[in-house]
């Protein structure tokens, strides 16, 4: 009997090969209709009436469009019934759920498609064979089961990945648009956006909307108790929608705004910059939730450095109101919170290195060895390669071992000409002698690294808030110390080998000057003092101790963290072409009044690719390297130390106000 029925659908769709398609439609109805329980014939049924409603517009004569919308309608309608029983008695055959989520999104059934989607992926054992339920393999021929069953698969995903764009970029704009305009209550309004990113979960507009409107509330209140409690809510809903688009821009900045309104600047300043890490971040276009929410820029390049300019600022305001925060905690308390922030314990600082970078852990043990075995933080380390950076106490130790380990004729020269310049002391022309840190021990006689200027730790972190205070570990140091110095030596020995015999001629005595002058370069560049390590590690560590504290201790955060933080940027209602959503794989909606089954709103489409302005950022707010000129810790030369941060015009509203604060307060040496 089977059998029989196969060959009866193979002449229905034969009929179909051949032009006649009433015939053939007439005759998969009748099949269909008297084998219910036949996935075969249903899907031939439902596969022909998707050809009949497209011929049904298609061939409409002029104004007959009502009629040809409707009848397009019955056959969407007919070729849902047809795939959804089919897809009851065929639930593993991939490919009949592919042609059911197909007509559920004809139908304007787009989160049903998409469940039935879900389902048919989530399916991992057992799949059919799809030419068991599809006539039209016979056509077709040559594969294998197991090939066959492998390309369902893929068109599974692939219209899973195109609806899932569409339902993103047209279905949830068009009802956000709808939502935003219409003559509703505030409630109403929450109500239903909150339904829409229930309804699609998968849609990142959806999400930033229902959090859109919710900050929205937030902001309408006062500062208070309730307010943090709203707030506390909508974290909630941006941190998990977060862990499902890592990849997008917009969500890490909401996330990151919502952090830094409750107080979290820790949590905030990470999401920036975990945000800044992404090598492909999506298209914020794609994103972005117009009429409330739009991303200028012409081109994905400009819409991209937009948000990251947006990210960048965000940083610099987190670390300026932490100044202004921990200016204030310190004129009101005092004792243990604040030593905890200026006292670093060492075995803490250990603690949370060991857990993030191992290297820095045992950096740190091996600095306070020691510094406790020779009451030193400095030492010379020897330029030869084959020493692999072996350490000595003062210039003395370093030259005696140069002459007796790497024996060369123009040692002896060179003593002369330096004379007793050869054990200058070059540490007494440091104007930067590393005050800022100490090592000694608490009440309780735990070591501890002592840092009561917190000043460089601001300058150092708006110098590139993007990465934050780096530091260089240890052994890179050394060798980059070992290198420079090769090369210094090497250029001594040039001009050694260049002096004339006549000692008293102007050549010689110019030579002499530029040889004294290489080797004070060379042992200020040979000598490494654990502090240039050692004090990015502790200003990291105390960064986070005072981000802590100020969550903590700061009641009244409100002052500096206002409505204007969880502002993201704004965009106009976009206007609404009456064009119907298209829907994927050739799959066409009905041009009649089709009915979303879920929300029951009539979806007339509106053109909501990227609505954005058509101005473009300028130059300079490219992500381009700024820079910075600072004072090199090490010596009295000027450095120029790239910053990884574009330069960064702070228009937004109150933070300039709050960085001159910052800045009056940071110039107080005796408060920091």
């Amino acid at each position: 009997m089977a059998r029989g029925l196969r060959a009866m659908a193979r002449e229905a769709l034969d009929l179909h090969t051949d032009g006649q398609n009433e015939e053939s439609l007439a005759c998969a109805i009748v099949l269909a209709r008297a084998n219910p329980d036949s996935a075969l014939a249903l899907n031939l049924a439902g596969t022909l009436h998707v050809h009949a409603s497209s011929m049904a517009w298609n061939d409409r004569a002029p104004g007959d469009d009502e009629a040809a919308a409707a009848l397009e309608l019955s056959h969407h309608r007919a070729a849902l019934e047809a795939f959804s029983a089919a897809a009851r008695i065929a639930p593993n055959c991939v490919m009949t759920g592919v042609f059911h989520a197909e007509a559920l999104a004809a139908n304007q059934r787009f989160a049903d498609a998409m469940l039935e989607l879900f389902r048919v992926l989530s399916t991992t054992a057992n799949h059919a064979d799809p030419a068991v339920n599809h006539v039209g393999y016979d056509v077709t021929g040559g594969n294998t089961a197991k090939s066959r069953k492998i390309d369902a698969l893929h068109k599974a995903r692939d219209i899973m990945q195109d609806l899932t764009a569409m339902i993103n970029n047209d279905v949830v704009p068009i009802k956000a648009a709808r939502l935003l305009r219409e003559d509703a209550t505030v409630d109403q309004v929450r109500g239903g956006v909150k339904l829409l990113a229930e309804t699609y979960p998968y849609s990142v507009r959806a999400q930033l909307l229902h959090v859109h409107m919710e900050l929205e509330q937030v902001r309408a209140l006062d500062q208070g108790f309730r307010r943090k409690g709203l707030l506390r809510g909508v974290l909630a809903l941006i941190s998990d929608a977060a862990g499902k688009f890592n990849s997008s821009h917009l969500i890490a900045l909401f996330h990151a705004k919502v952090l830094f309104a409750l107080g979290d600047f820790d949590g905030a300043e990470r999401e920036c910059r975990r945000a800044l890490r992404i090598e492909e971040p999506t298209d914020p276009s794609f994103d972005d939730i117009p009429p409330a929410v739009s991303v200028p820029g012409a081109d994905y390049e400009s819409r991209v450095s937009y948000v990251k300019k947006q990210l960048r600022i965000l940083l610099k305001r987190i670390i300026v109101v932490a100044a202004v925060c921990w200016s204030s905690i310190k004129t009101t308390q005092h004792g243990e919170r604040v030593d905890r922030v200026i006292s670093v314990r060492v075995d803490k600082l250990q603690e949370h290195y060991d857990g993030i970078d191992q290297s820095a852990a045992k950096t740190i043990s091996d600095v306070v060895r020691f510094l406790q075995n020779q009451s030193s933080w400095s030492f010379f380390v020897c330029p030869n390669t084959s020493c692999h950076g072996k350490k000595f106490l003062d210039t003395e130790s370093l030259w005696v071992h140069m002459r007796k380990k790497h024996r060369d004729v123009l040692w002896d020269k060179l003593q002369s000409v330096l004379g007793s310049d050869l054990y200058e002391n070059t540490s007494k022309d440091d104007d930067h002698p590393f005050d800022a840190i100490t090592l000694r021990r608490d009440s309780d006689q735990h070591h501890i690294f002592h840092l009561p200027m917190v000043q460089p730790m601001f300058e150092s972190l708006l110098l590139s808030p993007s990465v934050g205070i780096q530091a260089e570990p240890l052994a890179e140091m050394r060798q980059r110390k070992c290198r420079e110095g090769a090369e210094i030596i090497a250029d001594i020995k040039k001009k050694l080998r260049m002096l004339p015999k006549d000692e008293l001629s102007t050549q010689h005595e110019e030579l002499c000057f530029t040889i004294h002058d290489l080797w004070l370069k060379f042992l200020k560049t040979s000598a490494l003092d654990h502090r240039e390590v050692i004090l990015p590690l502790a200003r990291s560590f105390q960064w986070i101790q005072m981000k802590n504290l100020i969550d903590l201790s700061a009641k009244d955060l409100g002052r500096f963290i206002g409505g204007a933080d969880i502002d993201i940027m704004s965009g106009k209602v976009p206007a609404a072409p009456d064009r119907n959503v298209s829907v994927v794989h050739g799959s066409k909606p009905s041009h009649a009044s089709n009915i979303d089954k879920q929300s029951g709103e009539n979806l007339q489409t509106e053109n909501l690719q990227p609505l954005c302005s058509d101005k473009t950022l300028k130059d300079g707010e490219k992500c381009e390297e700024s820079e910075v000129h600072v004072v090199d810790s090490n010596s009295e030369t000027m450095v120029d130390q790239r910053s990884t941060d574009p330069p960064i015009d702070v228009h937004e509203s109150g933070l300039n106000v709050l960085a001159g604060s910052a800045e009056v307060e940071l110039e107080k040496k005796g408060d920091s």
